[in-house]
C-alpha cells in the first residue's frame, strides 16, 4: 500500500468524519460520495484532507477512503473539536464533544482562529457514520 501525504494543516478543504467502531467501508464510501454530489465535486479539490479524532485514524474504513481518494487523513485532539461551535447539535452529547464530522472539518480548516473556515456542507448522517465538509480559503473549487 503506497503510504499517504501527510496532512497538511490547516487545510484548504476537510471532509470530517464520524463514525462508530467498525463502521462498515460501504457506508463511509456512500457518504463520502454523497458529499462529493452535493458539492459538484468529480474529484478531491487540491489540498483536501480527510480528518477524524485522533482515537478513529486507524479506523479500516476510513483509512481505506483515504487510500482510495488519496487524500491525507488526518487524526484531530478531541480537545481541539471543543474550541469550535458548529451548526447542529451532538449525537453522542454524553461524550461532551459537538459533532465529530463538523468540528473535525472546522478544525482542520483552523478554526476557531481562522475567521474563514466554514462549513460548506453541514452533517450529512448514515447509519454509524457523519461526515461534514469545510474550507478555510474561500469559494468552492
Amino acid at each position: 500500500m503506497t503510504a499517504l501525504p501527510t496532512p497538511r494543516l490547516p487545510a484548504p478543504w476537510a471532509i470530517g468524519m464520524g463514525c462508530r467502531q467498525d463502521v462498515d467501508a460501504a457506508e463511509i464510501q456512500d457518504l463520502l460520495a454523497q458529499a462529493f454530489r452535493h458539492l459538484d465535486w468529480s474529484a478531491p479539490p487540491e489540498g483536501l484532507v480527510l480528518c477524524t479524532l485522533a482515537g478513529k485514524a486507524t479506523e479500516p474504513a476510513l483509512v481505506q477512503a483515504a487510500a482510495l481518494l488519496k487524500v491525507p487523513l488526518a487524526g484531530l485532539d478531541p480537545i481541539a473539536l471543543q474550541t469550535v461551535t458548529t451548526l447542529t447539535p451532538s449525537a453522542a452529547p454524553g461524550h461532551g464533544l459537538p459533532p465529530v464530522a463538523e468540528a473535525a472539518a472546522l478544525v482542520a480548516c483552523g478554526a476557531p482562529g481562522n475567521p474563514r473556515a466554514r462549513l460548506v456542507l453541514p452533517r450529512i448522517q448514515g447509519p454509524a457514520s457523519t461526515c461534514a465538509v469545510a474550507c478555510s480559503e474561500g469559494i468552492l473549487p
